[in-house]
């Protein structure tokens, strides 16, 4: 079906089979891959034949799998004739400007789709691939290209089926507007209408925007968790030099993930230690703009979206921002330049504690119960016994009420009366 780079069983052709059970039956046996390498046969196993499903998001998904293939967003070479022709200047990074004047060339020639011209679709493309980025600047560079194409081919085909969703056409959805437009499209959720409305709207603001629901249907598009699929896009830069192309099917944005947060705590640590001072000062002066050595919390998010995406979180910014004042004995409601060091470790250890009580909270109520407060210990390495985890819990819910809230769960953590392998995990100094 394709270079075999994603392939955990084969069953050997004789070339003239139409379907696996036409090779078991002449004698081939399936053979499967060991961790060491090898294949080796798998005597037991049988192929079945089953109807095409008529579910709509798997329909979807075969869909935008042959459509992106076929408008070259797939193959190594495609991709690297696609750079150069958006790379014009060859600085070897490319502006929104520059995404939306290719595009607008390709959809006018017939190479690409109509409905890839939406705009505002390849803004929110943009905006995400730069999120997902370490530079911290405003242009996407050439290994995050895989990136940007992927996301682009999602958010602008997802962005008609939005449209055809939001009646009210203020670009949010409501619970009511969703379960309609699910019905009209014939796409029914799983379960019950108001849970599945929850995954959607994640900060529960009782709306869902463009980006959020983008995100949702790449999760029922490839429900699997497929390791293959989940790190194609941690994978662009190899597609973009020298390695064969990988499948791009179901990715919308990458999760943050441990070695993001790994990676960027290294080089904060490297920044607060370097005995010159030089990066944090021209942090300093890019965030106090008009040189009054003090800060507000609108500059400091501003600061925080163009300098390190990764910490972007609302929550967790207030928190940090709260901390920091307290810390520093300002009554002023404003971070003063003394005090910046602290900001910008308290940006990171509550940005990662939210990332931490995100992970560990299936229902996505904001809200942790015993089982999942248990995981959140494993995913530290906190080895202990559930009588232990029990009594753990115990500490945290200070209220009795059988969950964590997040400001329960925060305030556990900078009491330091957590487990050490819970404090090391975040790090915080």
């Amino acid at each position: 079906m394709d270079d075999g780079s994603r392939c955990y069983a084969y069953l050997a052709d004789s070339g003239s089979s139409s379907a696996p059970g036409d090779c078991e039956r002449s004698g081939a046996r399936w053979a499967t891959g060991g961790s060491d390498g090898r294949w080796s046969e798998e005597p037991s196993m049988r192929s079945t034949m089953v109807p095409a499903s008529d579910d709509k998001f798997v329909q979807l998904r075969l869909q935008m799998e042959g459509d992106m293939k076929s408008y070259g967003l797939t193959e190594s070479k495609d991709l690297k004739a696609l750079w150069k022709k958006m790379d014009r200047d060859g600085n070897s990074e490319i502006e929104i400007s520059e995404v939306e004047d290719l595009t607008q060339e390709l959809v006018k020639s017939g190479i690409w789709p109509k409905w890839m011209s939406y705009k505002d679709a390849l803004e929110q493309a943009f905006e995400t691939t730069l999120e997902e980025s370490d530079h911290g600047d405003h242009s996407v560079h050439q290994e995050e290209f895989h990136n940007l194409l992927l996301n682009m081919f999602w958010f602008c085909k997802l962005h008609e089926v939005f449209q055809d969703i939001d009646s009210s056409g203020d670009g949010l959805v409501s619970l009511e507007e969703f379960q309609e437009g699910m019905a009209r499209l014939g796409m029914q959720p799983d379960g019950n209408i108001q849970k599945d409305f929850r995954e959607l709207d994640r900060d529960g603001g009782g709306t869902a925007d463009f980006k959020e629901f983008c995100s949702w249907v790449r999760m029922k598009v490839t429900p699997e968790h497929n390791h293959a699929f989940d790190t194609d896009k941690q994978s662009a830069a190899k597609i973009t030099s020298k390695q064969p192309a990988e499948a791009t099917a179901g990715v919308v944005a990458r999760k943050k993930s441990f070695a993001d947060f790994d990676a960027l705590e290294k080089k904060l640590k490297a920044l607060c230690a370097d005995e010159s001072g030089k990066g944090l000062q021209k942090l300093w002066q890019r965030l106090d703009f008009n040189g009054n050595n003090l800060v507000s919390l609108a500059e400091i998010d501003k600061w925080v979206v163009e300098t390190w995406a990764l910490l972007n979180h609302k929550p967790a910014l207030m928190r940090a921002f709260k901390a920091t004042t307290e810390a520093g004995g300002n009554k002023d409601e404003y971070v003063h330049k003394k005090d910046f060091k602290r900001l910008i470790l308290n940006l990171f250890y509550f940005n990662k504690l939210c990332w931490l009580f995100d992970q560990v909270d299936e229902e996505h109520n904001r809200k942790l119960d015993l089982k999942e407060f248990t995981w959140c210990l494993s995913m530290c390495g906190a080895k202990m016994s559930e009588r232990s985890a029990a009594a753990e819990f115990q500490k945290v819910d200070t209220n009795g009420g059988g969950e964590i809230l997040f400001d329960e769960f925060c305030k556990y953590f900078t009491q330091k009366h957590c487990p050490h392998e819970l404090t090391d995990f975040v790090a915080d100094q």
